[in-house]
């Protein structure tokens, strides 16, 4: 897979997932004896080096200490070391994502709507009401990040900045790093004529232990771009603690909005909103309709500009034109209230499985053909010679019973049309036959079935 995400994705950082190989450490290690001292030094240096020369020396320290050099799993990591330890990671940005939870957890996204017994149809309709809840989920949530406020933890004019741009959640982790400067302190200062270099000590805790860690921060007093070591802006796009700490002493009351990350922000339209998808009720949204047909008008004009560099690059200045004219901007809030003032795809929808096939409007998807399985067939199974006797007696015993059945049956009934018409008869005029009788009809046949309700009729006329 390396290879081929190398060739289609160039452009790409690949990396594995921390949580898979952390979690083989008792696998490769449990049977040497120093296997607790070994985890703890693990991961030590996986989760608190810094920078990738701190992993270097402890990762020579860790295997000269406990005799290591052979061992071809770790050597193995250690080559691939730049794919999965977090510091050499860092630079790049991932949204936090270290493992991959998130993706796995999507298995818990059915959760409530399929199971293992669900057919192929069911699936269709079920998964159509999954994106359902889902989209109606993410409506209520900016719903409430535009209508409801969070308050700030502190009077800092920089906090504030957050909580009027970010959505909820994204804030709340801008509050953990705000309450987290209080474990901060500046240690050094060096200024020059072009930053000014900060020594930042954090206190911490490893395994009941004080683990205090130390991080350079650089400011530039000019163009107010602030750097750490730490490298969490640049890994989870939130601004970290250390850096918070050098704004309050430089008296810096506004960071710069590079800092602000447009993808957190709650005032943005999300434009996948008019996008007409298969659990949306086109004619409840009248605003789908007439983006779609905006679209296609639209798609057509392109088609015929796009033959001339003159036509295409006139069609642009009128295009700018009446972005102006109506105001257009990026930043514009998105439409999360219908034209009747409720929240867009505010319906209830069941988590139970439908089982009827016309819900599914105008798609019929029916469950595929039941094929042959592989191998012997079940009916055709090998039996053993004990069963076969046992299954011979049986059904001998049974096809003398019957033979006595037919035998008391025949001065009775003399043809079968005769005793469909009592039974009819009887089951009209005595709707109260008592269903506990049926434990006294033996199971020898459909003729003493028969013989046995033509008894309990007669009993009844007497």
């Amino acid at each position: 897979m390396a290879n081929a995400i190398e060739v289609v994705f160039p452009n790409t950082r690949h990396r594995w997932c921390l949580w898979h190989i952390m979690k083989k450490l008792p696998e490769k290690f449990s049977a040497c004896k120093e296997y607790n001292s070994i985890k703890s030094h693990i991961k030590k240096l996986v989760y608190d080096c810094g920078c990738p020369s701190d992993f270097e020396s402890g990762w020579e320290a860790l295997v000269s200490r406990h005799g290591l050099h052979k061992n071809e799993w770790l050597c193995t990591m250690y080559d691939d070391r730049h794919k999965w330890v977090p510091c050499y990671l860092k630079k790049d940005f991932w949204a936090g994502m270290s493992t991959t939870q998130r993706s796995e957890g999507m298995n818990a996204f059915f959760d409530g709507f399929i199971n293992s017994s669900t057919t192929l149809h069911q699936f269709v309709v079920q998964y159509d009401n999954a994106l359902r809840v889902k989209a109606q989920k993410e409506i209520q949530a900016d719903f409430s990040s535009l209508n409801t406020t969070v308050g700030c933890g502190s009077q800092s004019p920089i906090e504030r900045i957050f909580q009027q741009e970010y959505t909820h959640s994204k804030f709340e982790e801008v509050q953990t790093e705000f309450r987290s400067r209080m474990n901060c302190f500046i240690k050094d200062t060096v200024k020059d004529n072009m930053s000014n270099t900060y020594a930042i000590k954090e206190e911490r805790l490893w395994d009941g232990k004080n683990a205090d860690q130390y991080h350079k921060v650089q400011f530039d007093p000019i163009t107010k771009d602030i750097t750490c070591s730490c490298l969490l802006f640049e890994f989870r796009g939130i601004i970290c603690r250390h850096s918070l700490l050098v704004l309050g002493q430089e008296d810096v009351c506004s960071v710069p909005s590079k800092y602000v990350l447009r993808r957190w922000s709650k005032n943005i339209r999300r434009r996948h909103t008019l996008i007409r998808a298969a659990y949306i009720n086109s004619s409840l949204q009248p605003t789908m309709q007439r983006y779609q047909s905006l679209c296609k008008t639209f798609y057509e004009i392109a088609e015929v500009a796009c033959e001339s560099e003159l036509v295409s690059t006139e069609l642009e200045k009128e295009l700018e034109m009446l972005r102006k004219k109506f105001g257009c901007s990026s930043t514009m809030t998105t439409n999360i209230v219908s034209e009747g003032g409720e929240l867009r795809y505010d319906n209830v929808v069941p988590t139970s499985i439908q089982q009827s096939s016309g819900e599914s409007g105008d798609l019929l998807v029916r469950s595929p053909i039941a094929v042959k399985r592989k191998g012997r067939p079940r009916t055709n199974r090998l039996k053993s010679a004990v069963e076969k006797r046992t299954k011979k007696g049986k059904s001998v015993s049974t096809k003398k019973t019957s033979r006595t059945s037919i035998a008391q049956c025949e001065p009775t009934f003399p043809n079968l049309t005769q005793c469909d018409e009592d039974i009819q008869f009887g089951s009209q005029s005595y709707p109260s036959y008592d269903v506990s009788q049926q434990s006294d009809i033996a199971q020898s046949g459909f003729m003493s079935l028969l013989n046995a309700v033509h008894n309990n009729y007669d009993d009844k006329i007497v």
